[in-house]
């Protein structure tokens, strides 16, 4: 099983790889790059919003599809065309799966993908909150109706597909690393659009960060 200091190492991981750093320089000379290898992840599952997407958005929609991120210049640096990634190179789950010696995770949403290293469900633009619970609140989510609620029961339906038992799903993920977020900056984004009040987005942290909680302890 995959121990604490693989989460000391993520953390690490996730300071040279913000967007303030410059990753592709950066990241050869990180002396922690192979260090997940040594862990024996085999598989990467995860969800999440716009930093770790890796094609969903894309392929969900024709809302999607149309987006922004589904063509040049996007991807045009690294992938040589657009993934659906958020930005021109690697997320940070690219560079996760990469020091672990797998290859990058494929979007659950891509027909006939290779799921063999693990699966990402994440969507770009999604929030932590079910969109009932914002509409009760006025508040739009403009971009997916894919909240965490909704990729967490693609990862469930994933599952049941996969394994014949509770017992064979733990034994095939004994070595695998599940991920959550970064995820509950577009509700906040959303309620703005909307004319919230800051007093109101203070309000909504103790619910957005409560339904993060409950999805770690459901995933």
């Amino acid at each position: 099983m995959v121990n604490s200091h693989l989460f000391t190492f993520l953390a690490l991981l996730f300071l040279v790889l913000s967007p303030m750093s410059n990753a592709m320089k950066v990241l050869p000379k990180f002396q922690y790059y192979d260090t997940l290898k040594s862990y024996h992840v085999d598989k990467i599952y995860e969800v999440g919003d716009s930093t770790s997407d890796t094609g969903n958005l894309i392929r969900e929609s024709p809302m999607g599809s149309l987006s922004p991120f589904a063509r040049l210049p996007y991807g045009e640096t690294f992938f040589k065309n657009a993934t659906g990634r958020c930005l021109n190179g690697l997320l940070m789950i690219d560079f996760i799966a990469l020091s672990a010696g797998l290859p990058l995770i494929k979007p659950y949403k891509e027909t006939g993908a290779n799921f063999t290293h693990g699966v990402n469900f994440v969507v770009a633009g999604s929030t932590a909150l079910p969109l009932e619970t914002l509409a009760a609140n006025n508040i739009l989510s403009p971009v997916t109706s894919s909240s965490l609620d909704v990729q967490l029961d693609w990862m469930h339906s994933y599952f049941n597909s996969t394994c014949t038992n509770q017992t064979d799903c733990a034994e095939n993920n004994g070595n695998s690393l599940f991920m959550v977020g970064e995820i509950g900056g577009n509700d906040y984004n959303y309620a703005l659009f909307e004319g919230k009040s800051i007093q109101e987005l203070e309000d909504m942290v103790p619910q957005i960060v409560g339904t993060i909680a409950n999805a770690v302890r459901r995933e």
